[in-house]
């Protein structure tokens, strides 16, 4: 029969302990990424800054629609500016005026981005009936624009979508991208390609 002397005895007892110790850990730190990895709804501002825009694509894909009025050296390329209220607001409504539109269809809603010149014609954008919902989840964002609309030549384009991007909790910075079909209108089944990027406040 084997004897078990106290020294061994510590050994044991030390390396039991040095395991738990380890497995404790283990699983505190898949906690914490579990944790981290949870979507986090980001309701507040998305600013608008320098970098965003809106592209249309052609039926078909590969080619983009040339924009004569816009400020960028490539007119593909429509670039978009804060509005009065600043940039695209989640879980509230960012609605239109009343009357939405001004002479010769230039569109009135100032508040996400301020009206823009599209084929010589203002184009604004809002919200309306579904709030946007934007989550974050270790760094990658995601969620829905299902009421945001394109307002231009007196006609209104649903242009709500699933949205992807990035974000950084540090600096708050964000860039958010999402397209949707077209649908009526001069350009009925382009695709409206948006890429906002700005900072968040909560």
């Amino acid at each position: 029969m084997r004897r078990t002397t106290s020294r061994s005895l510590s050994r044991t007892v030390t390396l039991s302990a040095l395991v738990i110790s380890a497995t404790l850990a283990l699983l505190a730190t898949s906690t914490t990424a579990a944790t981290a990895l949870t979507a986090q709804p980001l309701n507040g501002l998305f600013r608008v800054a320098t970098g965003s825009y809106f592209r249309m694509i052609y039926p078909g894909g590969g080619k983009y629609f040339k924009n004569p009025y816009s400020a960028d050296t490539n007119k593909t390329y429509t670039l978009i500016v804060a509005g009065t209220e600043g940039g695209l607001r989640t879980g509230v409504l960012q609605p239109a005026p009343t009357p939405a539109f001004g002479p010769h269809g230039n569109s009135l809603a100032g508040r996400i981005i301020r009206p823009t010149d599209f084929a010589g014609i203002d184009f604004g954008l809002a919200t309306k009936g579904t709030a946007p919902a934007i989550s974050v989840s270790g760094g990658r964002l995601s969620g829905q624009v299902k009421g945001f609309t394109a307002e231009w030549n007196n006609l209104v384009f649903s242009q709500g979508g699933p949205v992807t991007g990035s974000y950084n909790a540090q600096t708050h910075v964000y860039v958010l991208s999402w397209s949707s079909l077209i649908s009526g209108g001069p350009f009925n089944g382009f695709t409206g390609s948006w890429h906002l990027t700005g900072s968040f406040v909560s």
